[in-house]
C-alpha cells in the first residue's frame, strides 16, 4: 500500500514534468505561435485611453463635401490653421505629402501653415527588405516634399507591421533610412514631443529602443506591439473646416489627421476588427496611447509560462488522481476559468500571458492522469479481486468493487432460492492432538484448499471456514438456474480432490478419514448481514440449518443431500436412499439421499428405519421405529414421536396416475 500511495504521488508529478518538457520545446520552436496571437487579439481593447488624443477624420461626408480625394493641399492648410486656432498641442498628419502637386500656390499655402503652426509631424512611407529581430531597413522611402518638411516640427514613418495572418499587432518604433538613418515612427515622434524627448538620441537596445529618458519595450524583434484601445474623441474633418465642433475641443489636445472613409483604402486588420478593419490613423493612435500611458503589451517569458503549465498540469493530475470521477473535471474547468481570469487582469497591467501552453497542460494533464488511474485502478481492482477472491466469491467481490459506498444497496437481503453446502474434515480434531501447529496448519490448508478449489469451479460463494469446515451457497449474488446442480457437483469435485490432497506432502503428516458432505436446496435469505463498519455477505434460513444438520451425518467421502435438491438434479447424479433423518427443530422428518460417487454403491434401506440426527455429528445408526396405537413413530428429542412415510425413489417422476393402493386409500 505504501507502494500504491507513493505511485499515487508520483504519477501527477511525472505528468505535469512530461507536460513542461514538451511545452519548453513547443516554446522554443514557436509552435502554436500564430494560435497564441489569434486567443490573445480577445483580451483587447484596453481600459486606458490618453484624452489628449483626439482623432480628425477624413470621412464620407468630408468627401461629399470638398470633392473627391486627393483635396488641394490649400484644404489641408485650412485644416491645420482651423486647429492652430483651436489651439491643438500637437498634429500628427497620416498623410504623405510625397509629391508637389499641380497647384503650386496650394503648396506653398500648406507649407506655410505647416510652419506657422510649429507643431506639425508630417508622414512618410517606406518599403522595406528585413526581418524581425533587426532593425528594419526601407529600400524606398516617400519623403514630404522639403518645402513642407522643412516647416514640420518632425518627420515620422506610417509604417505598420502586418503578422502572417495579415493583421496588424505592431508597429516598429524605429527604422533604418537607405541612407543609414534612424527614423521615428509617427506615434514614437508625437510621444517624443508630447513628453519633452524631442530632440533627444535615439538608442537601439537589445530590448527596445531608448530615446532621451523613455524606453519603448519592444523585444528582441525590435517591433513594439500596439496595446489597442477604443473611445477616442473623433471628429469629422468637415466640421472642423466649417467651426461646427465644439470649443475647447483641440485645446492642448494632440490631433491625429487621417482617412476613416473605407474608399480611401487605409483599413488595417487589427485584433478589434478583423473583418472589415480599422482605418490606420486609429492603429497610430492606439500606438501613441500606449506610449503615453506606459501600458505596454510585453509577452509572458518562456519561464513563467512553463511555472504555469507545470502548476496547472500537476493540480489537474492531483484531482484526477485523488478526487471523485464526477469531481475532477469541474476541478480542471474551474482551473482553466480562473486561469483565463488571471491572464486578463494581468493583460490589464501590461503582460500578455500564454493562452496555449497552460490551457492545452491542463487537458493534456487530465487526459494522462486519468489513463493512469485507469491502468492503475484496473490493475488494482485485478490485484484486490484476486486477494480478496481468496476470501470472497469472485461474484461477490465485482459486485462490491463495483459500488463499494453502496455495497448495502446492491447486496440487500433477499429472499431466494439458493442451494447450501456444508462440508466437514472427519478425525480432523482427533488427527491434529499432539501434532506440530505447523504441520496442522499446513495440512489444514491443503485440504481447505481442495475444498474451496471445488467450490471456485463451479462459480460457489464461500460464505466462511468454520475450523475444518467450509460453508458455500449457489445462486447468489448472481441467479443461477442450475444452483442445484452446480452445489452437488462441487461436492462430487470436493471429495476428488480430497482424495488428492490427502496423498500430499503436506496433509500427509496429518491423516484425516476424509470429509462429510451436506447439501440442501431451498428458499434462504441472502445479503449483507452486521453493522455500518462490518458487512458479512451470507446466508440464513432453515435452507442453511438443514445442510449443516444432514453434513453433520454425512461420513467420510459421503454426500448428502435434501429430497428438494434431489428433485431439482433432474436425474444428472446417480442417487441412493437413506434412512429419513429426525433432526433438531424439524417436527417431521427429513427424507434424504446419498449421491454416488464412483465405485460408491447406495445401500439398503430396511422399511421403517430412522436415523437420529438430534445430536451433531452424529452418524448414520439407524434405529427401528417403536410401534403405538399401530403407528410406525420414530423417537426425537427435539420433536417428540413423528410417523414415518415410505422414502420415494428420486430417480423416476412421480406419477400423475393415482396407484390402485391410492385408490383404496
Amino acid at each position: 500500500m505504501r507502494f500504491l500511495r507513493r505511485h499515487r504521488i508520483a504519477a501527477p508529478i511525472l505528468i505535469a514534468v512530461l507536460l513542461t518538457g514538451l511545452s519548453w520545446a513547443g516554446l522554443s520552436g514557436d509552435v502554436f505561435f500564430g494560435t497564441q496571437l489569434r486567443l490573445s487579439d480577445a483580451l483587447y481593447p484596453s481600459n486606458v485611453t490618453d484624452t489628449r488624443i483626439v482623432v480628425v477624420g477624413i470621412d464620407d461626408r468630408s468627401l461629399a463635401a470638398v470633392g473627391r480625394w486627393p483635396w488641394p493641399r490649400d484644404v489641408h492648410a485650412s485644416i491645420l490653421d482651423r486647429l492652430t486656432e483651436e489651439g491643438a498641442a500637437l498634429v500628427g498628419y497620416d498623410v504623405t505629402f510625397a509629391e508637389p502637386s499641380e497647384d503650386l500656390e496650394a503648396d506653398r499655402a500648406l507649407a506655410e501653415a505647416v510652419a506657422s503652426a510649429g507643431n506639425v509631424i508630417l508622414a512618410a512611407n517606406a518599403s522595406f527588405e528585413g526581418r524581425p529581430g533587426d532593425i528594419l531597413t526601407a529600400t524606398e522611402l516617400a519623403l514630404p516634399i522639403p518645402e513642407l518638411a522643412a516647416g514640420a516640427a518632425a518627420v515620422g514613418h506610417s509604417n505598420v507591421f502586418p503578422d502572417p495572418d495579415g493583421v496588424v499587432r505592431a508597429v516598429p518604433p524605429v527604422i533604418e533610412t537607405p541612407s543609414g538613418e534612424l527614423l521615428g515612427s509617427l506615434s514614437l515622434e508625437l510621444m517624443a514631443l508630447a513628453s519633452g524627448e524631442a530632440g533627444e538620441p535615439v538608442t537601439i537596445r537589445p530590448d527596445g529602443v531608448q530615446i532621451g529618458g523613455r524606453l519603448v519595450p519592444t523585444g528582441p524583434v525590435h517591433l513594439m506591439d500596439v496595446n489597442f484601445a477604443e473611445g477616442y474623441e473623433t471628429y469629422s474633418a468637415i466640421d472642423l473646416l466649417e467651426g461646427l465642433t465644439p470649443p475647447g475641443a483641440f485645446e492642448g489636445r494632440i490631433v491625429l489627421i487621417g482617412a476613416t472613409a473605407i474608399g480611401l483604402g487605409d483599413q488595417k486588420l487589427t485584433p478589434l476588427d478583423k473583418a472589415d478593419g480599422q482605418p490606420g490613423v486609429f492603429v497610430h493612435a492606439s500606438a501613441l496611447n500606449t506610449m503615453l500611458t506606459g501600458r505596454y503589451v510585453i509577452p509572458e517569458g518562456t519561464g513563467p509560462t512553463l511555472a504555469w503549465v507545470f502548476l496547472l498540469g500537476l493540480l489537474v493530475a492531483l484531482a484526477v488522481t485523488y478526487l471523485r470521477p464526477w469531481l475532477s473535471p469541474v476541478v480542471t474547468v474551474a482551473l482553466l476559468v480562473a486561469y483565463g481570469w488571471v491572464g486578463f487582469t494581468r493583460f490589464d497591467g501590461g503582460t500578455v500571458m500564454n493562452l496555449v501552453y497552460p490551457p492545452l497542460a491542463a487537458v493534456l494533464g487530465f487526459v494522462s492522469a486519468l489513463a493512469v488511474r485507469y491502468v492503475t485502478e484496473f490493475r488494482e481492482r485485478q490485484r484486490v479481486t484476486a486477494t480478496f477472491g481468496r476470501y470472497l466469491a469472485r461474484d461477490v467481490v465485482e459486485e462490491v468493487l463495483a459500488a463499494p459506498e453502496g455495497a448495502v444497496a446492491t447486496l440487500k437481503g433477499a429472499a431466494r432460492p439458493l442451494a447450501v453446502l456444508f462440508a466437514d474434515l472427519r478425525g480432523f480434531t482427533a488427527a491434529s492432538e499432539g501434532a506440530d501447529p505447523e504441520d496442522v496448519v499446513a495440512a489444514l490448508n491443503q485440504y481447505l484448499d481442495a475444498m474451496c478449489r471445488a467450490v471456485v469451479e463451479e462459480r460457489g460463494t464461500i460464505d466462511k471456514f468454520m475450523g475444518d469446515c467450509v460453508m458455500a451457497f449457489w445462486g447468489a449474488p448472481r441467479p443461477d438456474p442450475e444452483y442445484a446442480v452446480r452445489a452437488v457437483r462441487a461436492a462430487v469435485r470436493m471429495q476428488d480432490y480430497l482424495d488428492e490432497a490427502m496423498a500430499s506432502a503436506d496433509a500427509a503428516k496429518l491423516r484425516v478419514k476424509g470429509c462429510g458432505v451436506g447439501v440442501s436446496a431451498g428458499d434462504a435469505v441472502v445479503g449483507n448481514i452486521g453493522s455500518a463498519v462490518r458487512l458479512d455477505y451470507t446466508v440464513i434460513g432453515d435452507t442453511v440449518n438443514t445442510a449443516s444438520r444432514i453434513c453433520g451425518v454425512a461420513d467420510a467421502g459421503q454426500i448428502v443431500i435434501t429430497e428438494e435438491c434431489a428433485r431439482l438434479l433432474e436425474d444428472r447424479f446417480p442417487l441412493g436412499p437413506l434412512p429419513p433423518l429426525v433432526v433438531k427443530g424439524k417436527a417431521l422428518p427429513l427424507r434424504v439421499f446419498e449421491v454416488l460417487r464412483k465405485g460408491r454403491v447406495g445401500r439398503t434401506v430396511v422399511a421403517g428405519e430412522v436415523l437420529d440426527a438430534t445430536e451433531e455429528k452424529g452418524h448414520f445408526e439407524p434405529r427401528i421405529p417403536v410401534e403405538e396405537d399401530g403407528v410406525v413413530r420414530a423417537p426425537s428429542k427435539a420433536a417428540g414421536y413423528a410417523p414415518v412415510e415410505p422414502v420415494p425413489d428420486p430417480s423416476r417422476e412421480p406419477s400423475r396416475e393415482p396407484s390402485s393402493s391410492e385408490d383404496r386409500r
